[in-house]
């Protein structure tokens, strides 16, 4: 409950303020910024990539991208928009801190509004409006081994993937993968899944002694 309280309050300061306006605003030029910096050879990965919008930036760099999506209605709909370039590698699983079969949970009124509710699809038990009686099985890739798989410099890694991204976070950074990562634009989803508040503020504070990566946790 208190954990409950104190998200609640810092949501409402941060909205009347108008603080959660300006880093979302200042994430979003620091990201643009970063896909701008972007050149042939460089690596950027798209965690969580939906139906395309930020790995299509990626990708018009002339980066090589790798984009994993999870969600077979939004994985379609991604190799619809970006399949045709020969420098992005689609990759229809999540990523997560261990490979496996996961439960992947759909928004309770996906059939009736699936563009607006991919979004929300999540590995993750527990969050708002999700339909947890009807799961789809989807592979779960470990990030980690990924990463030391392909042993090449990352210049720019999103991670969108509705919760799971914590306890990447915790694996990847105990990791000397991690030190190859450059910029890392991350969505936390704390204010939805209230259990994941402390372990992601000790990530923040993990992160803020750390050199590389450098990461940005305003991210949308």
């Amino acid at each position: 409950l208190i954990e409950r309280l104190r998200l609640a309050a810092g949501r409402v300061w941060r909205r009347l303020s108008g603080a959660k306006a300006r880093a979302r605003a200042a994430a979003q030029a620091d990201f643009d910024a970063a896909v701008a910096g972007l050149r042939p050879g460089d690596v950027a990965i798209d965690l969580g990539a939906n139906v395309g919008v930020f790995t299509r930036k990626m990708a018009e760099s002339g980066a090589r991208v790798y984009a994993f999506e999870p969600d077979p209605y939004a994985f379609e709909r991604l190799q619809a928009a970006v399949g045709g370039y020969g420098n992005v590698t689609l990759i229809p699983a999540a990523a997560g801190a261990e490979a496996g079969q996961f439960r992947l949970f759909r928004h309770r009124d996906f059939a009736r509004s699936p563009e607006r509710r991919t979004t929300a699809s999540s590995i993750i038990e527990g969050k708002k409006d999700m339909d947890e009686a009807h799961p789809l099985i989807v592979e779960v890739k470990d990030f980690v081994l990924f990463l030391r798989a392909l042993g090449t410099p990352v210049a720019l890694l999103k991670i969108d993937i509705e919760g799971a991204e914590v306890a990447l976070l915790e694996r990847l950074l105990s990791e000397p993968e991690a030190a190859a990562i450059d910029r890392i634009f991350v969505e936390t989803h704390e204010r939805v899944l209230i259990q994941l508040a402390p372990r992601t503020r000790a990530l923040k504070a993990r992160a803020a002694a750390m050199a590389r990566p450098r990461i940005n946790w305003d991210w949308h």
